[in-house]
């Protein structure tokens, strides 16, 4: 190959191809999106129906049954589950990870029309079920906008500001998905408190209002007059516009009277919910709305347009109303890159320190330290090109690429100075010494890539994360492989300088260089002899490694500190709204007045929810796990009307389960054993210290009152069973009668129901009436009888078979081996032959995550053998250079264990790195011991001489990669405990990679040597 030398020949052509590569690079930098993750994909699909006033069982037999007999052909379904609960049900399908686009819009419009094809649904169904695809928005918010009144401005008036000005414009903000909200008022809606009595003496039925209603809300068209000459066209005028013309509207007119709405209701503009939700901040009334970006979108950017908006609304808000961006979820992804971008600099300066501390020479030093930029700025082109965008793991890859890239220009200058130091003239040596090294730098730079070549073949969590980290990487590498074979041999012809004078430091630093080669020399030739001691010590350290290994707790992702607490409050079974009123002020107790709280968003839902967000950064001593373990501790102290439990809001956008899913599923549908078997292993589940907020979808714990109609009553009686079934729904209910289209230009519900004020016990069926065919008014209580009971509130399935589904949250400093362990041993023996169960949510999540690495690992060692084997022309020689890569791993894993890490995605990067790393090593020695034995060597004379020779551009390259990472392993802030922990990795595998390099290569190289005298393939090659 005759590349580096045209390029010595010819330096102004050299320097094109790196200034084009930078150039390139700068403009790609420009266009690249900021994510905290590489985007990750999971197909989805949903399906919801809904029947008003429907019971959870009705819903699954009548429901659930058709939807998954509809879905049960369709192809790449990993999980398929149906929820009902009262009124609504819903199926969810989640596709395999290899589904490709154009295979789910497929299967989507094979769901569509399965669905479609179902023509057997209850009668009470109005509207079909929709279907929905997963190119919506994401699960959680990205942005909260709080909304205070400092004002005058009435609760009403506030909440429709929001909702019809301030939400259809948010809706606009280029890459929204969706705005939630307002939260903490309810929509306005008319209504119409009937009075049961006026009812019964006007002998007015619920049927005949909610009819009257709708027949004059009914839209029409009027045509036009056909004249002659011209067509007119008619507009009939909307005849109930405000809540005058409601009650002025005609029921009947009885014995000469008219009777309007207003004789039997009261009309009055209310809040559509009965129970409208309610928001606090620092305990004063607000609300809030969610924007929820797009699956697709750009968070950092959605973030900046929402930004653009809020402060475009400011100055148009009424006066006294307050709009405040509190959450931010760019924020702490824009902090996670900043400390990434922190790393790397530091990692530049340190790599840069230990290039001139080895050269002694400014001049030899801007060599290796030039091809920093070239790669890191060039390598943007690639990622450009290949749709990444800068992220937590792209960084990280630029930051090891660093140590890595710095690493073929030192073995070229390096190889210069051997040949100087022979005699040779800088130009020469230049020329000599590329051609020797081609082949090894060709070698260590597709050697690294091979590694993450089957990462391309793979679909996943962590195949998707994997990637853009390896693919990076990877082209970073191979941009410095290019700069080493142009670039560094002509900076190294005429930068060099024979005549240059080192400094009296390098002077002592190259004595103890020499006097480390002397020692090691020693030192390695004793090892000779000493092969079996080698061999059980190596035995020894895997050993430990594989301890270490089962001892670490196993978790998907560590959870970084996002700054956003989600706190839930579950209270004893079946109390009312009132008792989450009443005791408010002491689930809040907990959190306010903590140092580290910044904002505390308390809203009352169904239940208590809190959203705490705390201070910057910054501005806090304590990190997220301290401040929830505090909140814990105070809780358990000073709460005791709710169950409370912490979890950490992700802010990664990668929509994964953080909590346990366990789906307990029964083959011979008895209901009753399963609640059974879900109550003992809820019980299993409360006894486990590390999990909290433990529930059991097939608890009893919804109290019901069934209402029975006694037919036979109502024929005898001469009562119509539809006016029954009306009255209930009319009084008991709230009936949407109709829409008023009022001057507003707002579309406000009718709501008709009997006043809240009549409904306080069962003892209202005596007040309310119908009336028979002879015109008799007569109590409900007469047709009905109600009986208390317990049922369940949702009646789940899961892959088709009935199923109780019991989650639960993880407590800090647990892992999910640990749950996944603990339930593998005590949970088959609660079961009988009929049930089973499956893993869903977070451990599913790390048991395919662990799947995907192990086939990953096992792939790159394959192709990683193959690729050397193919360089070498030899079968032998790759075991050689791969015997490091096990005893590296015993470095990582101990130096984890040390400081009590775990093993997760970015654990498992750096140990991938790594194998790719060390080999390099291994390369160097086997090579360069490979040319002295065909000069006519003995095994153990070449392995001396390459561990001579070696020693010194080893030393560097090892010390350029660990000093790179250094910064990752003692790094601070948000997004900090996954670059910690790839850090720790390769600090501790490098520096245990590189002492066993240098001992186990020329050992094994010399016990292997007549192995590989038998090398067949080599016999044939040289025959």
């Amino acid at each position: 190959m005759r590349l580096p030398e045209v390029c010595i020949r010819h330096p102004i052509f050299a320097s094109v191809l790196s200034i084009m590569a930078v150039l390139l690079g700068l403009i790609a930098f420009q266009k690249l999106d900021i994510q905290y993750f590489p985007e990750h994909t999971t197909h989805s699909a949903s399906v919801n129906a809904s029947i008003a006033g429907a019971s959870a069982d009705f819903m699954s037999s009548n429901v659930a049954d058709k939807l998954i007999a509809a879905a049960s052909g369709i192809d790449k379904v990993d999980t398929m589950s149906t929820d009902c609960s009262e009124g609504r049900c819903s199926l969810t399908i989640k596709f395999n990870d290899d589904t490709s686009d154009i295979e789910y819009t497929n299967l989507m419009n094979k769901l569509r029309s399965s669905i479609e094809g179902i023509n057997d649904f209850p009668q009470s169904m109005i509207d079909k079920p929709t279907v929905t695809d997963d190119t919506s928005a994401t699960d959680s918010a990205s942005n909260i906008i709080t909304f205070v009144n400092s004002g005058g401005m009435e609760k009403q008036a506030m909440y429709d500001y929001i909702s019809q000005q301030l939400v259809p414009q948010l809706k606009q903000v280029q890459g929204v998905g969706a705005v939630w909200g307002p939260y903490g008022g309810s929509q306005k809606a008319v209504r119409v408190w009937l009075n049961p009595e006026q009812m019964k003496a006007l002998n007015i039925k619920a049927a005949d209002v909610v009819g009257t209603l709708g027949s004059y809300n009914a839209s029409f068209t009027s045509g036009a007059i056909k004249g002659k000459s011209r067509d007119f066209s008619i507009n009939p005028l909307n005849q109930v516009e405000t809540l005058e013309d409601v009650k002025d509207l005609v029921i009947k007119v009885s014995e000469g009277k008219i009777i309007r709405i207003a004789d039997v209701a009261q009309v009055v503009m209310g809040e559509e919910s009965l129970s409208p939700s309610m928001l606090s901040i620092s305990r004063h009334s607000a609300m809030s709305l969610q924007i929820l970006p797009l699956s697709n979108a750009n968070p950092v950017k959605v973030a900046s347009n929402i930004k653009a908006e809020i402060a475009r609304m400011q100055k148009h808000l009424p006066q006294g109303l307050e709009m405040h961006l509190a959450y931010n979820q760019a924020d702490f992804i824009e902090a996670a890159i900043h400390e990434g971008f922190a790393a790397l600099i530091e990692a530049v300066i340190l790599v840069s320190l230990i290039v001139v501390l080895f050269l002694g020479s400014l001049r030899a030093a801007s060599i290796p330290i030039i091809t920093i930029p070239v790669c890191v700025v060039g390598v943007f082109a690639v990622m450009s090109a290949l749709g990444f965008s800068i992220n937590v793991l792209t960084i990280l890859a630029i930051i090891l690429a660093i140590g890595l890239v710095v690493d073929d220009a030192i073995v070229v200058v390096e190889n210069c100075y051997r040949h100087i130091e022979n005699g040779e003239t800088p130009f020469n040596a230049a020329i000599k010494g590329c051609q020797e090294i081609i082949f090894p730098i060709i070698a260590m730079t597709l050697t690294l890539a091979a590694v993450y070549l089957p990462i391309g073949l793979m679909s996943g969590l962590t195949a998707d994360l994997f990637r853009q980290f390896s693919f990076t990487l990877a082209a970073a590498v191979m941009i410095s492989g290019v700069v080493a074979l142009t670039l560094s041999p002509m900076m190294s012809a005429y930068l060099i300088n024979t005549t240059e004078q080192h400094p009296r430091w390098f002077s002592r630093v190259e004595v103890q260089l020499q006097q480390l080669n002397h020692l090691y020399i020693n030192e390695l030739n004793k090892w000779f002899v000493r092969k079996r001691l080698m061999f059980g010590v190596a035995v020894v350290l895997v050993g430990l490694a594989g301890i270490a290994y089962w001892q670490l707790p196993k978790i998907l992702l560590p959870a970084e500190d996002s700054g956003f607490i989600d706190v839930t409050a579950n209270g004893p079974t079946g109390v009312g709204r009132q008792y989450h009123l009443d005791h408010n002020r002491e689930l809040n107790s907990v959190i306010d007045g903590h140092p580290a709280v910044g904002a505390n968003l308390s809203y009352i839902e169904g239940e208590p929810i809190n959203h705490v967000l705390l201070k910057p950064w910054g501005e806090r001593s304590e990190g997220i796990d301290e401040v929830i373990e505090d909140l814990i501790a105070k809780s358990k102290q000073s709460v005791s009307a709710y169950n409370m439990s912490f979890s950490i809001r992700s802010a990664d956008n990668l929509n994964i389960a953080n909590n346990l899913r366990l789906e307990l599923t029964t083959l011979d549908r008895n209901k009753d054993e399963l609640s059974q078997t879900a109550a003992k292993v809820q019980k299993l589940l409360e006894d486990y210290p590390g999990l909290t907020n433990v529930g059991n979808s097939v608890l009893r714990d919804q109290l019901r009152y069934d209402l029975s109609i006694d037919r036979n009553a109502i024929i005898l009686s001469g009562v119509s069973y539809g006016d029954v079934t009306n009255a209930l729904s009319t009084f008991l209910g709230s009936v949407k009668a109709a829409d008023l289209h009022a001057t507003d230009g707002f579309t406000y519900p009718i709501q008709v129901q009997v006043n809240l004020d009549k409904l306080s016990d069962f003892k209202v069926l005596n007040k309310l009436y119908v009336t028979s065919e002879s015109g008799q008014a007569l109590p409900l209580s007469q047709f009905v009888s109600i009986k208390q009971t317990t049922a369940e509130s949702n009646i789940k399935t899961f892959m088709g078979l009935d199923s109780a589904e019991l989650t639960a949250d993880l407590m800090p400093g647990y892992s999910t081996d640990e749950i996944k362990a603990y339930l593998d041993e005590q949970l088959p023996s609660l079961l009988n032959d009929a049930q089973g169960f499956k893993y869903n949510g977070v451990v599913k999540e790390l048991m395919d995550s662990q799947a995907g690495t192990q086939s990953l690992f096992l792939l790159a060692l394959v192709f990683i053998y193959l690729i050397l084997a193919a360089q070498f022309e030899s079968f032998v020689d790759p075991l050689i250079i791969l015997l490091t890569v096990p005893l590296c791993i015993v470095g990582a894993l101990l130096t984890l264990a040390v400081f009590g890490q775990s093993i997760n995605i970015y654990s498992q990067i750096g140990l991938l790195t790594l194998v790719g790393l060390v080999t390099k090593h291994g390369i160097l020695l086997v090579e360069f011991a490979n040319k002295q034995q065909a000069q006519g060597m003995s095994a153990i004379e070449a392995a001396l001489s390459s561990a001579k020779w070696r020693l010194r551009p080893i030393l560097m390259t090892s010390l350029t990669m660990i000093l790179s990472a250094i910064p990752l392993a003692l790094a601070t802030g948000p997004g900090s405990l996954g670059l910690a922990n790839i850090g720790l990795v390769l600090v501790g595998g490098l520096l245990a990679g590189t002492f066993f390099s240098l001992f186990v290569v020329p050992v094994a190289y010399v016990a292997m040597s007549e192995l590989k005298a038998r090398d067949v393939v080599a016999h044939l090659r040289s025959a």
